[in-house]
């Protein structure tokens, strides 16, 4: 019955000439990197002549972990006897324990996300 009610609704509106919400302008900007707005943020936003405000600090390109950071990173979750396996590229491997079983870890270097298999 619902459906019945809202279809009608709808044919009307149609039949009336009412702006859908297909007829809606919108703006869409694709940006790479460090985002824009078309607003001040806050109080750490730079503007940026035909780009908009941002935050210099922001960057999708920050620094890596270091392989220590990471190592440290693990053992505050709780993993004991934490081994390197391998620390180079975007994702560091490292063995490590937790409540008696053994976790091979792999851990982000960018953003310090840790994955166990």
């Amino acid at each position: 019955m619902k459906r019945v009610i809202l279809a009608s609704a709808f044919a009307a509106a149609m039949a009336l000439g009412l702006p859908s919400a297909a007829d809606a302008k919108v703006s869409i900007g694709v940006f790479f990197g460090s985002p824009h707005y078309d607003y001040r943020v806050g109080p750490g936003y730079v503007y940026r002549d035909g780009y908009g405000w941002y935050q210099p600090s922001y960057s999708s390109y920050r620094g890596r972990l270091s392989c220590g950071e990471a190592k440290r990173h693990i053992r505050s979750q709780g993993f004991k006897n934490v081994d390197t396996v391998e620390c180079n590229g975007r994702t560091y491997t490292f063995e490590a324990t937790r409540r008696g079983r053994d976790y091979t870890l792999y851990v982000n270097s960018r953003t310090g996300r840790i994955s166990r298999s």
